[in-house]
């Protein structure tokens, strides 16, 4: 792991760093202080990957879709939103529970452009500059928080850089002159992705100071995670951190 970025030098492990993908879902409600609770205090999670979507009335709230049974969370008020979702969190409700965990380290996928400049205001706020990754899947958000965000914080790829960047490498187009957009390499690890994995790929990426991170439901099942502990990815993200947890613990066990 690289340690350029003061967040990711607080990740350094012989091992993948634990990531809970909205908290887990497979433990209740994403995006939820009771999956989050789970995550930290149950499964010992490193990363609370968190999407973030702003409200009508500016207020930082936490859903993957930005819709609500129907109502989408941009044009509605926080207090409308949760007439409808009792449980929906804001940003700040998530950074005062976990205030106390100061090696907590939250990766911030942004949803919504309009909500990067309040997400950085908030970082300053908590002071949390050492504590972010930020992502976002999306190309045109990734690139406003590219814009915007310090140089200090890392930000992970966005989908469609990737799949250039793959379709480069199958190719043979990367080499030591490659133009890397971003800090860290993201993959979707699906049925179809799983077999471009290769401790070639790995260090090629690696090769170039850049961490590898994960997410998909096949993270969910431990021989997969193995897999991936086995092939030197740095960062796995799961629906399950129970099992991610057991199974690194494992081979801190041998």
């Amino acid at each position: 792991m690289s340690s350029r970025f003061p967040v990711l030098a607080k990740l350094i492990s012989s091992l993948p760093i634990h990531g809970s993908h909205r908290g887990g879902r497979h433990w209740g409600k994403e995006n939820t202080l009771e999956t989050y609770r789970k995550a930290v205090n149950d499964a010992r999670t490193q990363i609370l990957e968190i999407d973030i979507w702003k409200s009508r009335d500016d207020k930082l709230v936490l859903n993957h879709d930005g819709i609500i049974q129907g109502l989408h969370v941009t044009e509605n008020t926080l207090e409308q939103l949760r007439q409808i979702d009792s449980d929906l969190l804001t940003l700040d409700q998530v950074l005062d529970e976990f205030a106390s965990r100061t090696s907590l380290v939250y990766l911030f996928d942004m949803k919504d452009a309009n909500a990067v400049s309040s997400t950085l205001e908030t970082i300053q706020r908590y002071h949390l500059e050492d504590r972010v990754i930020f992502g976002a899947v999306d190309r045109t958000i990734n690139k406003e928080v590219q814009k915007q965000k310090p140089l200090s914080i890392p930000i992970c790829a966005d989908i469609e850089t990737m799949m250039k960047f793959v379709q480069a490498y199958k190719q043979g187009q990367v080499d030591e002159n490659y133009a890397f957009e971003h800090d860290i390499l993201g993959f979707f690890l699906e049925s179809h992705t799983r077999a471009l994995l290769t401790k070639q790929l790995l260090d090629v990426i690696h090769k170039a100071g850049k961490p590898l991170a994960l997410v998909g439901s096949l993270l969910d099942l431990p021989d997969v995670q193995k897999e991936m502990i086995e092939l030197g990815v740095d960062i796995l993200f799961t629906d399950r951190p129970d099992v991610l947890r057991q199974t690194l613990d494992s081979y801190l066990n041998k």
